[in-house]
């Protein structure tokens, strides 16, 4: 979904809407084979938008129900490497 955000914001703009690596991306311990893998990779080099639960160590989590202030954070990480951009 945030992914999508940040392609719309860019759209919007009348920017490219793709989304330019900032870092490395990280490796998840659990979603290696997922379906949706590559998408957590990639969002994770654009400003950390996916990160590891509570920040620490390297599991995703992404089958956890979100907690508010994660969500709120990972939409705050995006809009503004949208913003920057």
């Amino acid at each position: 979904m945030l992914r999508r955000a940040a392609e719309f914001g860019f759209s919007a703009r009348g920017i490219n809407r793709d989304l330019v690596a900032k870092e490395p991306s990280k490796t998840f311990s659990d979603t290696q084979k997922y379906w949706a893998a590559s998408i957590f990779a990639q969002m994770s080099s654009y400003c950390s938008v996916a990160s590891a639960l509570n920040e620490i160590g390297n599991r995703l989590a992404f089958d956890d129900s979100a907690k508010r202030n994660y969500a709120a954070a990972a939409t705050w990480r995006m809009l503004k490497c949208v913003k920057a951009q």
